[in-house]
């Protein structure tokens, strides 16, 4: 089986390619099914460090075709550290790899924070995330390894923000992603909904400092119009831990009992009507809370939920 899964992986990527306009190179860590993919993402907020990171797990199945997920970190990368370049993940991506292959799916990992300088508290300067996943899934559709009619997104925290972005009619038509995940979003300032070629889901724990009401009520937008899921798991916090505590940090927060949708027109405009704008928004809605104890009682839990909610597609 080793060999068949060898023979599948290097044919995958070549190992330790450069292509010739440097948009991307790989590296393949065979007797781990593991392939490292360094590739370029433009954002404007880092003109000088395009390029990305992201690490493909397979599992150990003859399988010709894989259904994939592609997962986000959240805004603390306290996962694994990647085989090469130096990247990394999140706890939920850790997990979502062993409990994913369990059930036939390759799992790439995005580190969106490589080679940036970006730490935890940097909030306003985290990249749109979103680009990277729909540009690593238009990439790993093409390759005849893939089930390119079984991609989906996962995110936690700022990586499910990104996950629900895809709500916006910048990328409600996009032709990647079957269903998406997003795990524990703030929900406080997203995209009006437009109608949607997918299906999402939004798992959420009670007792969250992300409050809970923020994201149910842009549940109750988005299913207007698009199908989407909402689970609230009772007595955890934002890492899906039972001894929630609230410590300092940055969160945007603030505007959970009154959310903003951002329309195509650059309109920002409260739930409730009232009218706003990005800087007024950003001052009103950051707050100085942080809280998880990290105990993550129910990680395992959630991640399962999302995988049998991937299941059904």
């Amino acid at each position: 089986m080793k060999k068949v899964l060898l023979i599948l992986l290097l044919s995958f990527f070549n190992n330790g390619i450069t292509n010739a306009d440097n948009s991307y190179e790989t590296k393949n860590f065979e007797e781990k099914n593991i392939v490292v993919f360094k590739f370029k993402v433009p954002d404007k907020k880092f003109p000088n460090k395009e390029y990305v990171l992201a690490q493909i797990h397979f599992p150990e199945t003859l399988n010709t075709k894989f259904p994939l997920i592609i997962h986000q970190h959240g805004s603390t990368r306290d996962g694994i550290e990647f085989e090469e370049w130096g990247g990394r993940t999140d706890e939920w991506g850790k997990r979502l790899v062993d409990e994913g292959l369990d059930r036939g799916y390759a799992v790439a990992l995005i580190d969106a924070f490589y080679n940036r300088g970006l730490n935890p508290g940097d909030k306003l300067k985290f990249p749109r995330a979103v680009n990277i996943a729909l540009k690593l899934g238009e990439i790993l559709s093409d390759n005849k390894k893939i089930d390119k009619l079984k991609i989906f997104y996962t995110g936690f925290s700022y990586g499910a923000e990104q996950v629900l972005n895809l709500q916006g009619g910048r990328y409600s038509n996009q032709g990647i992603f079957k269903a998406v995940v997003a795990a524990e979003p703030g929900c406080n300032v997203k995209p009006a909904p437009a109608l949607s070629n997918f299906s999402t889901l939004i798992i959420k724990g009670e007792k969250s400092h992300y409050y809970p009401i923020a994201c149910k009520s842009y549940f109750e937008v988005i299913k207007k119009i698009n199908k989407v899921e909402y689970i609230l798991i009772p007595k955890v916090d934002h890492y899906f831990s039972f001894n929630s505590k609230i410590g300092k940090g940055k969160a945007l927060n603030g505007c959970s009992d009154n959310i903003i949708l951002v329309y195509p027109s650059g309109a920002w405009k409260h739930l409730d009507g009232t009218l706003t704008y990005r800087q007024e928004a950003m001052q009103k809605c950051m707050t100085n809370e942080a809280g998880g104890s990290k105990t993550r009682e129910k990680l395992d839990e959630a991640i399962n939920i999302a995988l049998s909610f991937f299941d059904k597609y």
